[in-house]
């Protein structure tokens, strides 16, 4: 683990990266970009302690991908750091991961081929207030809105119900449960009703869905 200031009038970054070829990658990204990193450090629970006492205006961690553990320890950092945007930057990320990130609250994702010419802006970006994710996946941060007959069937299919039995209950035609399902599967970017299931029944990624679970 490391502190390193870089040059610059910008913003104040704290950076985690346990690859160090990475984590130098995007310090020299956010150096050149104008930004000072306040701190640098292999694992992230530790970045807190390498900020000195201050606040940085932005989290920036390099990881593979926006997985879970990953999104777990930005939580921690956040929960210590006080209320800061935080980017990820990652070498692979698929529309369901991006999606997923922003739903708990990263504000951006740069993919590793895009650093040099975007991470900088994408930090002042978030710090300002905006998400921002990777051009190609534009769509995982425009509000998809469930209908009303969606949030219901899918409330029901989250307790098990079939599809006949959502239809006997709500009075419809099974076919129409379905066409529902399959538009309400789209809008989350999900494929399966276990996929549905599982970020309907997490608190964090269903919030602002709308969906009353029964």
């Amino acid at each position: 683990m490391a502190t390193s200031n870089g040059k610059g009038n910008g913003l104040r970054v704290a950076l985690c990266a346990q690859e160090s070829s990475f984590r130098d990658a995007v310090f020299t990204a956010l150096v050149s970009g104008g930004h000072s990193v306040l701190a640098r450090s292999e694992i992230g629970e530790g970045l807190p302690a390498f900020c000195n006492g201050s606040a940085p205006a932005c989290i920036v961690v390099a990881t593979e991908r926006p997985d879970r553990p990953t999104l777990d320890m930005v939580r921690t950092l956040r929960s210590r750091l006080g209320d800061v945007a935080a980017v990820l930057v990652c070498r692979r990320a698929v529309m369901a991961d991006v999606r997923r990130a922003l739903e708990l609250g990263i504000e951006g994702i740069v993919l590793e081929n895009d650093v040099e010419g975007a991470l900088a802006a994408v930090v002042a970006a978030v710090s300002a207030g905006q998400v921002s994710a990777p051009s190609g996946q534009r769509r995982a941060v425009r509000a998809r809105a469930l209908t009303t007959r969606e949030k219901q069937i899918l409330a029901l299919m989250a307790t098990g119900l079939t599809n006949a039995q959502i239809a006997a209950q709500l009075f419809l035609a099974e076919s129409t449960v379905k066409s529902h399902l399959s538009s309400a599967f789209g809008k989350l970017d999900v494929s399966s009703r276990s996929e549905a299931a599982a970020v309907i029944l997490d608190p964090e990624r269903s919030r602002g869905l709308g969906i009353v679970k029964a």
